[in-house]
């Protein structure tokens, strides 16, 4: 009889450990089930599909489609609704043989704004939400009052997120406000002092004003270094002048540039025509054309090296026609000083309108 119950002891004992284990590990993010579910399995297929880490891009498709069922059935799903967003993004990423995914990358941002607009409808409290309208603002579309309203509303909906107040003052930047760009990074870095996203902003933001000490000051301070921040202290050592210390941290970001995304090949190649190695850098930028994942902008600084400038013009136009996230760096990025007087290169800044 005592077997028995140290028995049904034992059964029921590993009933409630094996209950208690589920439900620690089971996350609820949505009252709906089903939508909770697509979530939580969404995020796995992001894992593996990021393509900043080497992951599968099918694995993106099926986290959208999932993402897009849950806020289907829970169409107040805040959450799902920034992650689906944000996953679209992942799209617009130069990994190999990315034309694959070419008719994805057209729909993006009116896909990833209607998706916002959904959520603020839902929620229209959401600093998240208002965060990601004011980048697509910035980002892809250039309108910086619009993306200073964003970023103002993020903020008074909660005021803890440093990097809003980054975001902030780097839009202010563009706009050729650098006195009160400057309290806005100043602040952000108050607050949120070990925040990478502020960090990472700040560095950009020093190197805009060309102040390369204290960009480079920034990019280190970010923990763990990564990728990112590799590529940004290379890109900073190269406008600071230092092409040894670039090629350096370029070369070693990753063993097999196979794997490697286009805009990358083509800042070390960048950095070896700089230093003189002319063959280097065209073959290795004639690989990212290879593998399909050119990035017409980091192309174009080569070709000015190179001082193909009608080529490296038409390419800056074109990165323009599609909306690219880097053309806001055209104002004060050091690699376009040989072509700033070019008549071409004028018209592409009169049509960012940076100081409207």
């Amino acid at each position: 009889m005592k077997k028995y119950f140290t028995l049904i002891s034992f059964i029921c004992f590993a009933v409630l450990k094996l209950t208690s284990s589920n439900a620690q590990t089971v996350a609820v993010y949505s009252n709906n089930k089903e939508a909770n579910a697509d979530y939580l399995k969404a995020l796995e297929y992001i894992k593996i599909g990021n393509p900043r880490t080497g992951g599968s891009v099918d694995s993106l498709v099926i986290a959208t489609q999932l993402l897009e069922k849950a806020v289907v059935a829970d169409s107040l799903f805040i959450r799902a609704y920034i992650e689906l967003s944000n996953t679209y993004w992942m799209f617009d990423y130069s990994y190999p043989n990315s034309e694959k995914y070419e008719s994805m990358v057209m729909q993006i941002l009116p896909k990833a704004k209607s998706v916002i607009a959904k959520a603020l409808k839902a929620d229209s409290t959401s600093s998240a939400a208002y965060t990601a309208l004011a980048r697509m603002n910035l980002n892809y579309e250039y309108k910086w009052d619009e993306a200073l309203q964003n970023f103002a509303k993020a903020i008074h909906y909660d005021s803890s997120i440093a990097s809003n107040y980054s975001y902030y003052g780097q839009t202010l930047a563009l706009k050729g406000k650098w006195e009160t760009a400057q309290q806005w990074i100043d602040k952000a870095n108050t607050k949120g002092p070990n925040d990478n996203r502020v960090l990472l902003t700040s560095g950009i933001y020093y190197n805009w004003k060309r102040d390369y000490v204290k960009a480079d000051a920034a990019l280190q301070k970010i923990n763990p270094q990564n990728v990112t921040s590799h590529f940004f202290t290379g890109l900073n050592h190269l406008n600071a002048g230092k092409t040894d210390k670039a090629l350096t941290i370029l070369k070693k970001l990753y063993d097999d540039y196979e794997q490697y995304d286009g805009g990358s090949k083509a800042l070390l190649a960048y950095a070896l025509v700089e230093n003189g190695q002319m063959e280097e850098g065209r073959k290795l930028l004639n690989r990212s054309y290879e593998l399909k994942q050119s990035v017409n902008y980091r192309a174009a600084a080569c070709f000015v090296a190179l001082k193909e400038y009608s080529r490296a013009i038409k390419l800056l136009e074109e990165c323009f026609n599609q909306h690219g996230n880097w053309m806001i760096w055209l104002k004060y990025d050091k690699a376009w000083d040989p072509i700033r007087n070019k008549k071409r290169f004028k018209q592409l800044i009169d049509k960012m309108r940076f100081d409207m």
